[in-house]
């Protein structure tokens, strides 16, 4: 995983984006997370309900992943970096039990990925978000897949 997560930085550091050393809170406005918290609860409630009057597995997981990310925002909110760090860690479980109920090979994924963001550029207007400009490349996800499933 730290080869991952090496990759991820290397983004950040080209994007500008925030990387840190050391355990921190994400600033941020916390009333607006916890709002944001609330509906994506209820989002996840809905879900649940919904997955479990059909034996829905992918309601189900979608559950799973906004109730995590609701816990890390209220975390934030909160102050509390203990609960920001199991959040973090129950989102990141999600995650990778997605790709293992899915069979997805994750790291190969995730490598194309990484190498598609890599071609994109920082944008100079601010927004925090990475532009597809003229040296993007999409990732080749078909091609990965093709050799799990076949053509």
């Amino acid at each position: 995983m730290n080869n991952l997560l090496e990759s991820v930085k290397k983004f950040h550091q080209k994007m500008n984006a925030p990387v840190s050393s050391t355990p921190r809170l994400q600033p941020g406005n916390e009333a607006d997370a916890v709002d944001v918290a609330q509906n994506l609860y209820q989002l996840a409630e809905k879900a649940a309900g919904l997955a479990s009057d059909s034996n829905d597995i992918l309601l189900a997981r979608a559950a799973m992943a906004m109730e995590e990310l609701s816990e890390w925002l209220d975390a934030h909110a909160e102050g509390d970096l203990v609960a920001v760090a199991d959040a973090w860690a129950d989102r990141a479980y999600v995650l990778f039990g997605d790709a293992v109920a899915s069979g997805l090979p994750a790291t190969e994924l995730f490598e194309e990925v990484h190498l598609s963001s890599m071609s994109k550029e920082h944008d100079s207007a601010g927004t925090g978000k990475a532009i597809k400009g003229e040296t993007y490349k999409p990732p080749e996800i078909q091609k990965i897949l093709d050799k799990y499933c076949g053509e």
